[in-house]
């Protein structure tokens, strides 16, 4: 699917979602647009978005967020 969160919830405006955020596991900083990796309909009229970003960063040890910060 991979249209823009955004975008997802405009189009699905007026329903309840659900929105579950798939991440690496570790530190990492999200990069870039965050995107829906999957839409599903829930049996309650819920409408579920996982969604992911562009590209992760390893977070900076020192609590910078990552290199670009």
């Amino acid at each position: 699917m991979l249209v823009p969160e955004v975008e997802a919830r405009r189009a699905l405006q007026g329903r309840r979602l659900r929105i579950d955020v798939l991440r690496p596991f570790g530190a990492w900083v999200g990069c870039g647009a965050l995107r829906v990796l999957r839409c599903k309909t829930l049996g309650d009229a819920t409408e579920e978005l996982t969604v992911g970003y562009e590209s992760y960063e390893p977070a900076a040890r020192d609590g910078a967020a990552g290199p670009h910060a």
